[in-house]
């Protein structure tokens, strides 16, 4: 599109759909090109990048390990990283959660490049380590319903950032019920199983799985132990956002 096209086609369409912040809906100054506003922009709940564990939590200085990994058996991520926190209650003054529902439920796909900028933002010290980028993967009828997998918009937006060929790896071959419905970690891990297997693509040595939201980690893990039997041998995970919960119970407890 050519410069002065350009210039016509959003002055037709600032005309009818005056440009306004996707959270509050503040109007935006003439040509100003943006989806948040700067107040929404700074409510945003980022997680603290700096010390965090290998499944993305923060982590208090003198800990290496939050109590859920130091309890697991197996390792099966090298590292997860979230940008910032998700509130799976309605809160309209929840910015990152508002961003992401009207993204995945409102069909904003146009919300896609700002949230792959903030996964780009929260993963930028995996960047180094990734040879392919793969996504969450949604039945065939539920991707035709919604229009699109949010999962695979974000990751090939973040393929372009990163330069990195983005591939589907996996497929999902069973009917689940929606993870936010099921409040029980066990509950969310069963719900899960078996619900996919592997595509075909060129093996690689380190894959990063993108998502939109982790709140127990059932559905990554999922995906990662299925990788890792295909043979890849360093699995990361990247969401936009991480399910706020008692990062300190005890894991043989933990409700979400």
């Amino acid at each position: 599109m050519s410069a002065l096209r350009e210039r016509v086609f959003y002055a037709v369409l600032d005309l009818f759909y005056p440009p306004h912040c996707a959270v509050c809906a503040t109007p935006f100054s003439e040509g100003e090109r943006a989806f948040l506003c700067a107040d929404c922009e700074g409510k945003i709940e980022r997680i603290d990048q700096r010390h965090v564990c290998r499944c993305g939590c923060p982590l208090p200085e003198g800990l290496d390990l939050c109590p859920w990994c130091a309890a697991e058996s197996e390792r099966v991520f090298e590292q997860i990283r979230s940008f910032g926190w998700y509130e799976e209650r309605e809160d309209p003054n929840h910015v990152l959660s508002t961003l992401i529902k009207t993204f995945k439920y409102g069909g904003e796909r146009a919300l896609a490049p700002l949230l792959a900028r903030y996964l780009d933002e929260a993963g930028r010290p995996l960047r180094p380590q990734i040879e392919r980028i793969t996504f969450v993967p949604m039945r065939p009828k539920a991707e035709r319903e919604r229009g699109f997998n949010q999962a695979e918009l974000l990751a090939r937006e973040l393929g372009k950032l990163w330069g990195i060929p983005v591939v589907r790896a996996l497929e999902k071959i069973k009917d689940t019920q929606p993870q936010a419905s099921l409040s029980q970690h066990e509950a969310r891990r069963e719900n899960i199983r078996g619900a996919f297997r592997l595509a075909k693509f060129t093996p690689c040595a380190s894959i990063l799985i993108v998502d939109d939201v982790y709140t127990t980690g059932a559905t990554l893990t999922e995906c990662a132990r299925l990788l890792k039997e295909g043979g890849i041998s360093q699995l990361y995970g990247l969401t936009v956002a991480r399910a706020t919960q008692k990062i300190y119970e005890d894991p043989k407890h933990r409700a979400q």
